[in-house]
Order: structure tokens, then sequence, then C-alpha cells
């Protein structure tokens, strides 16, 4: 039990660590000054989709108050920064058999064995199938039990904050709180080490706050607590029976009034309903969401209780008919309580579309969606340049093969590999000048290239406010792009040569499926499965995620893929790479790659009698 909580909590960590990403907002902040800050972050279009309302436009955000909390936290800046998911739920008025479809694709990091297993479990009270997290009972995510069926993504939702704690050291020490020095908890941690006969001491300096993470009374670094909505006792496994028993929309709901991870949940059922619903508790802030790290002595950035669960985000049955979700913003900018600052509009505006022009709605239509590609702000590049005069022959042929780009971003798109390098190399003309320009310590480049969606929205609504800035020598858009253009057709004329034709996106972007410890041989001989180039992005449907130069490579991928139809679960599918066994010796170690990279499917067969009559071999215990 010890086991299998722990890692649950480890994976409700992963889906809340949005406190790490606000401390290189706050070396961002400090280096552009609250005004220009706010043009860049939050960045979600008026016209790209949230989630509640069903897939409605998100409308201008108000940056009033916000901006007044970014000067406010400016002021301190003297004080001693991913994963997705796709999920999308049809009703029957959509779909070609007048009952529900439900698909799902998590996108996690690159992994041999997969993070997923696939299985079918009925006992007394229940019976499930889908995929199941090894170390996690059920199937939580991805699957049904025949009556209800779900999907998620990653929410996102801000449950976690960031506190500058002022703290003198001391037999015990003390952090200030409102006037008053409170001693801090110390907890000792005894961590045990192979081929050591002492454990490593650790002392943890705890305030109300939560645990100092960094910095601390003897050091010259800012004592920064982390604030998080997990660190409480928690009855997430109180859901599971419920969970997988639910026999109505309604039930399923109801089930996860204790769950504690933050995801989108997509749920169906045979009655014909679909509902979507943010799981997991979020705070009350008072004092307005904390973006940066805020000061903890103040008082006024506590936390006051938590969002009611039957105030938190959801929609049953949707005028529209369908629920997305793609790691777009949650809810519009009215809704009550705050929830997260902004969302990836792409993936999800991209679902949509799809959703609402393809019906009737069958299998082969949802899986055609799987494999989409179309890139929304690579064809909204494409166009932009077209009044772009670059200076160099390489520049010139770019922007050819760019113009002529229809925005899918297959492995053989010689627009796709423009693209990429292009906004490689417009970050280096834009952010990276401002990053030269800044003081130690400067955030990273990746916290910085999370800024870009940003910039490229400033450069499809002629935005300038950015290129006021001193450090950045340019007038209009037109000259970075161009400067852009230059250098991202000399980068890819020296990698692959003057041949145009060879320069493709799968040359730049590759998808290697590497064992844990298959770095070297013999092991990596043995166990890895192989490298295989690769279309996509983390803005298109079927997504491949990368840094975004100089390595192009994926570094998160669609580790699972569900369709499920409501009307004959027999007739659902799934694909996980690169197969089921995690044993290097089994035939199904990575039987599966092949047609995985091809966007085919294996049965996800339900009725006993069918399963039977194609089962290979029976285990017995």
């Amino acid at each position: 039990p010890t086991d299998v909580t722990g890692r649950w909590k480890l994976i409700a960590y992963s889906q809340s660590m949005n406190g790490q990403v606000k401390l290189g907002r706050y070396q961002v902040l400090k280096a552009l000054g609250p005004k220009l800050f706010s043009r860049l972050f939050p960045y979600y279009p008026e016209d790209a989709p949230t989630m509640v309302p069903s897939a409605e436009p998100a409308g201008e955000r108000p940056l009033d108050e916000l901006l007044k909390l970014y000067e406010a936290a400016h002021a301190q800046s003297g004080m001693s920064e991913l994963n997705g998911s796709n999920s999308w739920v049809a009703g029957g008025a959509l779909t070609e058999s007048g009952l529900p479809l439900l698909a799902g694709d998590p996108h996690l990091a690159i992994g041999v064995p997969s993070f997923w297993h696939v299985n079918h479990v009925e006992g007394p009270e229940f019976a499930f199938i889908g995929a199941s997290m090894p170390g996690v009972p059920g199937v939580t995510y991805y699957g049904h039990n025949g009556k209800v069926a779900w999907g998620m993504s990653t929410a996102g939702a801000d449950a976690q904050d960031l506190f500058l704690e002022e703290i003198r050291d001391g037999d015990t020490p003390q952090y200030l709180y409102q006037g008053e020095w409170r001693d801090v908890t110390v907890h000792v941690e005894e961590i045990r080490v192979k081929g050591r006969s002492e454990p490593v001491v650790e002392k943890v300096l705890e305030t109300h706050h939560g645990p100092i993470v960094s910095g601390g009374p003897t050091s010259q670094e800012p004592a920064v607590a982390l604030k998080w909505m997990g660190s409480e006792a928690r009855q997430t496994f109180s859901a599971f029976v419920a969970m997988h028993s639910a026999s109505s929309v309604s039930e399923m709901m109801e089930a996860h009034r204790k769950w504690t991870t933050h995801t989108n949940k997509v749920m169906a059922d045979t009655s014909g309903n679909i509902a979507y619903m943010l799981t997991g508790q979020l705070p009350i802030r008072p004092g307005g969401p904390a973006h940066v790290p805020v000061p903890g002595w103040t008082g006024a950035h506590e936390w006051d209780g938590e969002v009611p669960f039957d105030e938190m985000p959801r929609v049953v049955n949707p005028p529209n008919h369908f629920s997305n979700n793609s790691n777009n913003l949650i809810v519009s900018y009215d809704f009550p309580h705050y929830i997260a600052p902004a969302g990836s509009p792409n993936r999800g505006q991209r679902v949509a579309q799809m959703l609402r022009e393809w019906k009737p709605l069958d299998i082969g239509k949802f899986s055609k969606m799987q494999a989409e590609r179309y890139n929304i702000p690579g064809h909204r590049m494409a166009k932009r340049i077209a009044s772009v005069e670059p200076s160099t022959e390489q520049g010139r042929q770019a922007k050819e093969i760019l113009i002529a780009w229809d925005g899918n971003h297959d492995a053989d798109a010689m627009g796709g590999a423009v693209y990429e390098t292009l906004v490689w190399k417009l970050y280096d003309a834009t952010l990276g000048r401002l990053r030269e320009g800044m003081a130690d310590p400067k955030p990273s480049d990746a916290t910085l290239r999370t800024f870009m969606p940003a910039v490229l929205g400033m450069i499809q609504t002629d935005d300038r406010e950015l290129l006021a800035h001193e450090s950045l020598p340019f007038d209009t858009w037109d000259a970075p792009l161009a400067e852009a253009l230059d250098t991202a057709g000399q980068y890819l004329k020296e990698k692959f040569g003057d041949d145009t034709s060879k320069w493709t996106w799968g040359g730049l972007h590759a998808i290697n499926f590497r064992h844990g410890i298959g770095r070297e041989d013999p092991a990596a001989s043995l166990l890895n499965a192989g490298t295989f180039p690769s279309g996509g992005s983390g803005d298109t449907v079927n997504a491949g995620g990368h840094p975004g130069g100089a390595s192009f490579n994926a570094t998160s991928i669609v580790t699972y893929r569900q369709i499920i139809d409501l009307s004959d679960f027999n007739k659902s599918l799934f694909i996980v790479p690169p197969g089921q066994s995690g044993h290097v010796g089994s035939p199904h170690y990575n039987d599966l790659l092949e047609d995985y990279l091809a966007v085919r499917y294996r049965p996800l067969l339900w009725d006993w009698n069918s399963i039977e009559a194609e089962s290979e071999q029976t285990l017995e215990p």
C-alpha cells in the first residue's frame, strides 16, 4: 500500500508542477518589467476555444487587475521556470450510430517499456478495460466499464504557489509572518543509500505555507516555500471502486468528489449522455492569482479553503453535442473561480473544427482525427511571410518552400522543416536578444521559449510593443522575420545540402524508442526499439513535442490511443507503443510499433466470447 500510494502521489505532483514555472516567470518579469511581461503572459488568442462553455471562443482577457498584480510583484524584485494530451467525446446527434464516441491520447515522455499497460479485469463488484499505470489500480484515466467510458488530458490547473519567506537562523529557525516571528517546523529525513553504513540526513524546514524548497537561513538565496493542494491528506483511492462501477455519467462525476489529480475528464454513457469535468482540488485565492512567487510575510496571498466540488468547471450534454480538451483554456474569463492562466490553443482548435465539420462521425473519422498533423500557427506563418524579403539565396529558398506549404506537418513536409527552423531562429532574433541583455541570473532559453506563442501572436496581429524594447533593433516584424528566414535557410543548407527536396521535417524530427538503460551496448542493441523519422509537433493533434532547436528530436509523443464506441464496445480500438510486454524476450515487446507509427489500431474487445475466440494463450498463476 505504501508503494501504491507513493506512486499515485508522484503522479499527482507531476500534474501540478506549475510552481516551478513561476520561478521562470519571475525572472522574466524582473527583466522586462510588468507592462511588457503582461503582453507575453498569459497569452491566449481571443478566437481560441475554451472547455467550459464547450468550444466557445475565449474572448478578450481583462488585463487591468493582472497588471496591478505584476506591478506589485515587480516592486519586490530586490528581495533578499508541457506534457499534454487530447481527449474528446461526441454525442449521438453527431455520430452515425446515434450513440456517443469517445477518443483519447496522452502525450508523455518516450518510454520503453510503455508507460501504459492495457488490461481487462472482471470481478464481483465491477468490470473494466483500458490503460492502467503500473503501480496504480484500475484504468483511472482511459477506459470503460461496459456502461460508462472516459478519457482525460492534463489540466494544467494552478494548484501550487511559491512564497518568498524571510527566515532568521537560530536553534530553531524562525520566519516572519504579519509582524511576528514564528518557529519553523523541522523534519529530519534519513535517506539510506546502498553501500553506505550511515544514512544521509536532510533537515527540511517548513512554514505554514509548506516546505522550503530553495534557500534558507544559511543561504545567500531567498527562502522559497512551496504550497501545494496535494500535500494534504486525501482519499483518492476511495473513488476507485465507485468510478469503475459507475453506471451513468452522473455517477461517474460524483465518484470524483475526493479525486486529487488535476485532469480534464470527458465521459459518456450508454444512455447517450456526455460530459466534461475538471477533477482535483483548487485553492480559493482572495489576493488573486499568484502567477509569480509572492511575499509570504504579508498575509496578502493566503488561501481561503478550496473551490467547492459542485462549483468546479463542468458541462453535461452541451448544446453543440461535443466536448474536447487538448490542454487549451479551461474556462472563459468570467468564470467565478480562478482555475488556470491560459492554455495551448491550437490542438483544441483543430479538434473542435473537425468535430463540427466531419459529421456524421464514426470510428474511421475518429482515427483520422488522431492521425491529424495540420499545424495551425505554421500555416498562418506560411501566409504571413509573403511580404517578407530575405537578403540571401538560402533565405529566399526557405521563403518559397514555406509559402507553398499547406500546413500538414508530415515527416516529408519541407515546409514543416522550414517553419520549425524559422521559429527557432526567430527566437534568437527576439527573445534570445532580450535574454542577452538581462542581468544574471538569466532565465533559461527553455523558459523563454515558452513565451514564443505570444511572439507569434504579436506577429499575426502586428502588435509591435515588444519591438520597442531597447534590445531589439527592429521597427517592424518583417525585419526579424527576414533575418530568421536567412539564418533558417543557412542552417538547412548546411545540414542537408543544396538539394531543397532533402529539407524535410522527418530529417530533423525523429522518435527514439530507447529503454531506460539502453544508452550503450549491449543493452542498447538488446532493449531499444528503434529510431524513426516522424511528423507532428506540439501544435498538431498527432503530437510530437520537441525542444525547438538546435535539437528537434521528439521528447514527448502520443503514448496510447483509444477510441470507444458506446453503441458496441466490441468495436472499440487501441494501440500502445512499442508493445504490451516489458519483457524483451516476449513477441509482444515491440510488435505494435509498426501499427502505432501508421496510426492503425488493435481491437479493444469487451465480450468474453470474442476474447476467448481471439486469445493466443492463457497464463496460469
